[in-house]
């Protein structure tokens, strides 16, 4: 008896081995996941760029789409009026929400911003306008237009009131707070607003780099890459996946990284945006770009409201999201500003990260993303609406 159990034993183990093996073989063996690397094309899909090195093709077909904004605060470029460009991501063709080669349409209108064109024109009797600046999470990143949150929150305030237009101007040549006031006084006043939104992001308030999160995203995509080989997704696969892959979200939530990144000095800002200068918060750049905001718009009696997008990482609760002080400081601020203030963390909170991103190397919100903001945003604006 004691010899039998002693082979099951021997048994047993050696095929746990023998999985194991099989399964880092096939792992090593699998593609690298790093599927939905972002590049830009023009209507007819030829590839272009943003960055060194140029070719001269690609720098004359970047020409012909892209314009630098006069008078903004800082060097910004921006998509020019009227131009068709193609977001794409390698490796994700016919995934929900892009084409067959992977991409979506940005629309430009005669304005250069990507909204229907008819919102060009004069407003018409009966219309109301919300003027919605931001950056790339107004725009929508990798979403189709009609998917966008300022889209999808016109849709559900419309059914009760049928002349409201959400007008998106994100990433109209503005990117961070002060570029969004400046803009807002001097090209978006055009639309006639009953309503300014501004929308910021973590990544236009905190020293980060300029990405939609901290995470490492290439670790992040073979950590979340499906696993191949024998075991699939089962328990064994996952505790090889915890054992074997780097986990970049491990951020200690009980670490105050805010804080830290507040104090942290420009020499030490990320290479990508040491550029921008000492812009974020609690320099007084973003907190004089939301009084000046609020103060155009109070001068034309026109309600003025702030929102703030989260990162979609460690969202498992809102005491674990490592973001959740700048968070608590915008709203402190709004509420002694008397700046009527969304805060969307809440929305994400409890959901799966990688359910929410457009791609693993592309974390701004996708389209589910969108809708789940949309809701929030709906309801926040209905009663500044109804005055």
């Amino acid at each position: 008896m004691r010899r039998l159990a002693l082979r099951a034993t021997v048994l047993l183990a050696s095929t746990l081995v023998c999985l194991l093996l099989a399964e880092l073989a096939l792992r090593a063996l699998a593609p690298r996941a790093d599927r939905g690397e972002l590049y830009y094309a023009d209507a007819e899909y030829r590839e272009f760029a943003l960055q060194e090195p140029l070719s001269p093709e690609t720098l004359a077909r970047a020409a012909e789409l892209i314009e630098t904004v006069p008078g903004a605060p800082r060097f910004r470029l921006a998509f020019k009026p009227n131009v068709l460009v193609r977001l794409c991501y390698r490796g994700c063709e016919g995934q929900d929400g892009l084409d067959a080669r992977g991409c979506v349409e940005a629309q430009m209108n005669s304005f250069g911003v990507r909204e229907r064109e008819e919102l060009c024109s004069a407003k018409p009797a009966g219309q109301r306008r919300v003027v919605c600046v931001g950056d790339s999470t107004t725009f929508g990143w990798g979403v189709r237009a009609e998917a966008t949150w300022p889209r999808l929150a016109e849709a559900r305030l419309r059914a009760t009131d049928d002349g409201l237009r959400l007008v998106n101007c994100g990433a109209a040549g503005t990117l961070v707070p002060d570029e969004y006031a400046h803009a807002l006084a001097n090209r978006f006043a055009r639309f006639a607003p009953d309503l300014v939104l501004a929308t910021l992001c973590v990544n236009d308030l905190l020293p980060v780099n300029g990405g939609m999160s901290c995470l490492d995203p290439v670790k992040l995509a073979a950590r979340d890459a499906p696993l191949p080989g024998l075991l699939g997704a089962s328990a064994f696969a996952t505790a090889i996946a915890r054992a074997f892959r780097d986990d970049p979200r491990a951020i200690d939530p009980s670490h105050d990284l805010v804080a830290e990144l507040l104090a942290l000095p420009l020499e030490r800002f990320p290479e990508d945006v040491r550029g921008l200068g000492a812009i974020f918060w609690g320099s007084g750049v973003p907190e004089a770009a939301l009084r000046t905001m609020r103060d155009w718009c109070r001068e034309r009696r026109i309600p003025f409201a702030v929102a703030l997008w989260p990162f979609l990482q460690q969202l498992e609760t809102r005491a674990t999201h490592p973001f959740r002080g700048i968070h608590e400081r915008v709203a402190a601020f709004c509420a002694e500003e008397g700046i009527p203030c969304l805060d969307l963390l809440d929305a994400f909170v409890g959901r799966t990260p990688r359910e929410l991103w457009v791609t693993p190397l592309d974390m701004h919100g996708n389209e589910r993303a969108q809708a789940i903001a949309a809701e929030r945003y709906a309801a926040f604006l209905a009663p500044l609406l109804r005055g």
